[in-house]
């Protein structure tokens, strides 16, 4: 997967988590936190929370893993290398 995919993916990724984040009032990494830890037990199985909340910890997930490609393709290409290849192909 090229750079500019990843970002593409990227922000398809945010754009959908922050409709929970402006729906619960929390950041998708402090609601992921808040999840794995159990801070949000109370919720677990009620309706109109759960499938919400399965939902946005598996952006969140599928986002940790885009960051994580994304830096690991960026440290391999040099910026100059990836600047050169985006601007010839657009």
């Amino acid at each position: 997967m090229e750079l500019k995919d990843l970002i593409r993916e990227i922000h398809q990724l945010e754009w959908q988590m922050r409709a929970y984040e402006d729906k619960y009032g929390l950041l998708s990494r402090d609601f992921y936190e808040a999840l794995q830890t159990g801070e949000l037990a109370e919720f677990d199985g009620e309706e109109g929370y759960h499938l919400d909340f399965l939902e946005w910890a598996g952006l969140y997930q599928i986002w940790l893993d885009r960051q994580r490609a994304y830096q690991e393709l960026l440290r391999k290409q040099p910026f100059a290398e990836h600047i050169h290849r985006v601007t010839m192909v657009a």
